[in-house]
């Protein structure tokens, strides 16, 4: 069969389609069927089409590509002379049921222990994550270039920061320092007599849930104490602190209290707290949780204002929410600066001493023959509460299960402000964000010893001035973080342990506390650590004081 010149054209435009466009084949026409020229205009303008998706896809997945990239290796300009972890391993309680320290002891322990310091991908960036306590001396010591950084800055557009906002735990500089100014007072000289009140308050919760359960169910089971914790953790918050009662021990059902538990789920969705880029993306799901969250800080300021301001008690009283309020009255910060550290009162203020308080009881529990006796013959004949801080027993038993189990892990809220060094050798680039893994530092052998990993109260000394020259010196040299350290050191140290030594007081005075047989001994999975959802039974001491 011959071909002309032109349909020899034509098949030379097809054959090139064909290598420009994947799975195109060669089609050979014949004279009579050869299409006009219609036919290939409207052909061209599909093939355009065909090229442009093509184009798109090799975009986005060039995106793909450079997002997996920057999940998968750390920034190029990051130390290469401290160890990387796999980025998945951020991801492995969410997927197994690995809790946080068996997490630690397969990934975090051996390259923490030898280099003080690693790579860790971890809310949605790669970060410095140190373990050394002298690292974290070095950090602590210089604020300037190792700067806070919270969510208002780390993330501002995240469901997180628009809950805590810019606060006296987060802010830097000269903002910091103005609400430091304001809130020290009222954070360091507090009336704790409620906080005697609410673990009477706390016992007869107990007692009702005893008597509400079922015997054969208690016996295997106990009783969930997280959720009753809770709630003793915002009455005394909310009374000492802000001036109000939340009320919570006092009613199963409030609806403040009821609207907190709903945003703190919306809130820590581990999808959405490892890639908090998503909540830009504006889903039905997370436009909720914004709307509630802004709800709920505007009930929150509410209720404070129409028990301080509205009643003029502001202005007599020594409540931190009466120093944030005068403040705002003064115009020395805003409204919103006012509503932020209200929140982080609540927030900071009740998560805190909950978690703490988890972890003594537990302790307590697995100690009954041995430290829950030795502190209840301690505490049986206390009636003056101002006497428990003199108290060795109960206070070096504190002390351990802050080291043993500091309520907050892994805190990644530093960003430096330039080049810097860190060490000897390990050089941080600007702009990197820099947090330190409190256990790890809790558990250094070089400070603690062979027994860093013991249990052991009677490490701190016999009578109280060793023991809290002991806690003073630890906290100094940063091989204890529990209330991190320097100049950003908690506020509210003073007023977590004297919640803790009355609360375990008065518990001791009541019961006899073990663990239930049928909850499963593990620590939670991520962040806060404490054990994970603890079942506690409860039996009233036969002496009762």
């Amino acid at each position: 069969m011959e071909i002309s010149a032109m349909e020899l054209q034509f098949l030379v435009i097809e054959f090139s389609f064909s290598f420009s466009l994947p799975f195109q084949p060669i089609t050979f026409y014949h004279q009579h069927s050869f299409p006009s020229k219609p036919h290939i205009q409207s052909y061209t303008k599909k093939e355009k089409m065909i090229s442009l998706i093509n184009f798109v896809s090799l975009v986005f997945l060039m995106l793909i590509g450079i997002i997996i990239f920057k999940i998968v290796l750390p920034p190029l300009n990051f130390p290469r002379n401290i160890p990387t972890i796999p980025f998945y391993v951020i991801f492995l309680p969410s997927i197994t049921k690995m809790d946080q320290l068996q997490l630690y002891e397969l990934y975090l322990k051996e390259p923490l222990e030898k280099y003080g310091a690693v790579k860790l991908f971890f809310g949605a960036r790669w970060n410095i994550l140190i373990g050394r306590p002298e690292y974290l001396s070095e950090i602590f010591k210089k604020e300037d270039i190792f700067a806070k950084s919270g969510n208002q800055k780390k993330i501002p557009y995240s469901a997180i920061a628009a809950y805590t906002g810019d606060n006296i735990i987060s802010a830097h500089g000269e903002v910091w320092k103005k609400y430091r100014s304001i809130m020290t007072t009222g954070l360091q000289q507090f009336d704790d007599s409620s906080f005697e009140e609410n673990a009477k308050l706390f016992v007869k919760l107990i007692r009702t849930k005893l008597s509400d359960t079922d015997e054969k169910v208690l016996e295997q089971n106990g009783v969930p104490v997280i959720p009753l914790i809770q709630r003793l953790a915002l009455d005394n918050i909310s009374q000492t602190l802000l001036g109000f009662n939340f009320g919570t021990l006092s009613n199963d059902s409030v609806p403040l209290h009821e609207h907190l538990i709903r945003i703190k789920r919306q809130i820590f969705q581990p999808l959405f707290l490892t890639f908090p880029f998503l909540d830009l993306l504006k889903l039905p799901q997370r436009k909720k949780a914004f709307s509630d969250i802004e709800e709920f800080r505007n009930i929150l300021v509410d209720r404070v204002q129409t028990q301080l301001i509205e009643n003029y008690k502001f202005e007599q009283t020594k409540y931190v929410s009466s120093d944030l309020i005068r403040a705002y009255t003064n115009k020395t910060i805003d409204y919103k600066q006012l509503t932020d550290n209200i929140v982080i009162m609540l927030v900071a203020g009740h998560e805190n001493p909950q978690l703490l308080l988890t972890s003594l009881l537990y302790f307590l529990a697995k100690h009954k023959d041995t430290w829950q006796n030795l502190i209840w013959n301690e505490v049986k004949d206390v009636t003056d509460m101002k006497f428990l801080p003199n108290l060795p027993q109960l206070n070096s038993f504190i002390l351990e299960t802050a080291r043993i189990y500091p309520p907050l892990n892994i805190i990644i809220n530093r960003c430096t402000s330039k080049k810097c060094r860190l060490g000897n050798d390990i050089i941080i680039p600007k702009n990197t964000y820099v947090g330190y893994h409190n256990y790890n530092a809790s558990h250094d052998k070089t400070h603690w010893g062979n027994t860093a990993d013991d249990f052991e109260p009677r490490r701190w000394g016999d009578d109280i001035e060793s023991i809290m020259k002991n806690w003073r010196h630890h906290k100094n040299n940063s091989s204890l973080s529990s209330f991190h350290g320097g100049k950003r050191a908690c506020l509210g140290e003073k007023l977590a342990l004297s919640e803790m030594r009355i609360t375990i007081c008065e518990l001791l005075k009541q019961f006899e506390i073990t663990v239930a047989p049928g909850w499963e001994d593990r620590v939670t999975p991520a962040g806060p650590l404490c054990p994970a959802g603890l079942h506690l039974n409860f039996t009233e001491r036969e002496v009762k004081i």
